[in-house]
């Protein structure tokens, strides 16, 4: 059985080309197939969790054979080499594992396999187990609260009309927020955070960082982050989504930076889709490493090269809404936006200000190949969220600006179900306050939650995606642009014609794309026709509004 996704193997080896050279004990294989797998598509509960299927089911995304594990035979055979070999990750989107190993025979020998088509260095990683101090986030000061509902988070969430939202009754009930971040020192103690056990909406938690226990330590990065999301406490701070539900996910070494980390993304947000989550909130990124050698420039972020980039973009296209900052190094030599923040697909967050100006450190953009980037922006420019001592504290970074994008959109999706994660994202987009100018700083800007809602609420309520209807468009009504959803990715031709039958559009060629784009800026406001048409000749009419 070999992998739809040859192209990524082929992409991951030619990734590897430029390291071959180099020393480490942390390596990345990448297999040739999943041949005699024990799984199978046709039973996903084996390796997915029922929400995950449901999830899959209502919204018509398929299970495929990248959605198969890696192999456990593979896995088993290179353990069985030596006692000293250790695997650290698993990626069965890119059918790749990382291992640490001390010994270059041990790992020659794992590179002459005859399922490992690769073996690429992704780091060199301290064997001392307890090499890391405790690091607190940076913060500029703490800060006592006002006395409104939301507290010292107010502008911060007003800044997106979502005390608006909330008020319609969508704090995130019933949504899962997966966490990828570096720790979350004191949230398990504080008593802020208390009422989210009680009420038991912390799902669990998992920690991909070797010689590390558990995720409550050596960071508090994750706790200030989380904190602006989940803390709802009346009159003090009342987060994006404090109804929502948590997993946290360490996939990130606070003290060192390596490819390896960027492996470990990827299995934090296949972990993710397994457990059926429906956002992924992110505040890492990846430029340049500690080790030189790993030259990384900016060709990098083209939403192709990294591993993680790859799996955000694959985690988009499984149902989950993918929120990672654009970076701080808008004002270093770096300038541009880190990876994975280049996916396609998905919400790049930069930051602004409470005032909506753009702050000086947050990544720019494009993407090396064009996009526009970042997507979006929120508060990062002196953020309050809570800091390891249980205070409000005030900081900077787009790592502040991505939990509050992350937690609005938790909501949006919780009050519109019907649209799928792609669909959420790009209504995200829309309602940017310069969404018809985007730029490099802001890319779409600052998105209106509410109004986001009030726009979209209605349409398509009794349309919700089931795997008989393959295709949809949205939004409905449009604007400048539409976007045909093609969710089976089968072979499909569009045509649109106005209401007089004369056709106005027609996509150049057959495609497979999950996502197609038409732009609507030439023509009136009225109704038209969609026609989507697929490779065995089944017709489908859809009708379109434009204001």
């Amino acid at each position: 059985m070999k992998l739809k996704s040859f192209l990524y193997t082929i992409l991951l080896t030619l990734i590897s080309l430029p390291l071959s050279a180099q020393t480490g004990n942390c390596y990345r294989a990448v297999l040739t197939d999943k041949n005699n797998s024990p799984y199978s598509v046709s039973s996903p509960e084996q390796f997915l969790s029922q929400r995950a299927i449901d999830k899959r089911q209502r919204y018509a995304i398929p299970v495929t054979e990248e959605d198969l594990p890696v192999n456990p035979s593979y896995v088993s055979a290179i353990r069985e080499i030596d006692s000293s070999i250790r695997i650290l990750s698993l990626s069965k989107w890119t059918n790749t594992l990382t291992f640490l190993c001390q010994d270059e025979e041990l790992v020659n020998e794992i590179r002459n396999l005859p399922f490992v088509s690769d073996v690429v260095v992704v780091g060199n990683y301290p064997l001392e187990k307890s090499r890391i101090p405790t690091v607190p986030v940076q913060k500029l000061r703490q800060e006592t609260f006002d006395t409104t509902y939301y507290g010292a988070a107010y502008p911060q969430i007003a800044l997106h009309n979502g005390h608006l939202l909330h008020n319609e009754g969508f704090m995130g009930e019933g949504m899962l927020i997966a966490v990828l971040d570096a720790g979350w020192t004191g949230f398990d103690e504080l008593p802020i955070f208390q009422s989210l056990y009680e009420n038991g909406q912390i799902w669990g938690t998992y920690n991909f960082i070797p010689y590390v226990e558990g995720v409550y330590s050596l960071h508090s990065h994750g706790t200030s982050c989380t904190s602006e999301i989940a803390v709802c406490e009346a009159d003090s701070f009342v987060g994006a989504a404090p109804r929502a539900n948590f997993f946290f996910i360490r996939t990130e070494d606070p003290i060192f930076e390596m490819p390896l980390e960027e492996d470990f993304w990827i299995a934090g947000a296949e972990l993710a889709d397994s457990i059926g989550a429906d956002v992924i909130s992110s505040s890492l990124g990846y430029t340049t490493f500690d080790d030189s050698t790993f030259v990384r420039d900016y060709s990098t972020c083209d939403g192709e090269y990294s591993i993680a980039s790859v799996g955000a973009t694959m985690a988009s296209h499984r149902g989950i809404v993918v929120c990672v900052a654009a970076g701080n190094e808008g004002s270093n030599v770096w300038h541009k936006l880190s990876r994975p923040g280049d996916a396609n697909d998905i919400l790049c967050v930069g930051a602004v200000n409470r005032d909506s100006l753009y702050a000086p450190f947050s990544g720019c953009g494009p993407s090396y190949d064009g996009r526009v980037k970042p997507d979006v922006a929120s508060c990062g420019w002196e953020a309050r969220f809570f800091d390891d001592e249980g205070m409000v504290s005030v900081g900077n970074g787009t790592s502040c600006a991505t939990p509050i994008i992350a937690g609005m959109s938790a909501c949006l999706w919780q009050a519109m179900p019907q649209f799928n994660s792609l669909e959420i994202m790009q209504i995200i987009r829309e309602c940017g306050h310069q969404y018809t100018t985007p730029d490099t700083l802001m890319g779409y800007g600052i998105p209106d939650f509410y109004r986001a809602w009030e726009l979209n609420h209605t349409v398509g309520i009794d349309e919700m995606p089931s795997p008989e209807r393959a295709w949809s468009v949205y939004p409905n009504p449009c604007e400048g642009e539409f976007w045909v959803v093609n969710s089976s990715a089968k072979r499909i031709q569009v045509e649109v014609y106005d209401m007089t039958g004369r056709l106005l559009y027609r996509s150049g060629s057959w495609t497979e794309d999950r996502l197609l784009p038409v732009r609507t800026n030439a023509w009136t406001s009225g109704v038209y026709i969609v026609k989507i048409t697929d490779g065995d000749g089944n017709v489908e009419m859809k009708k379109l509004v434009r204001r």
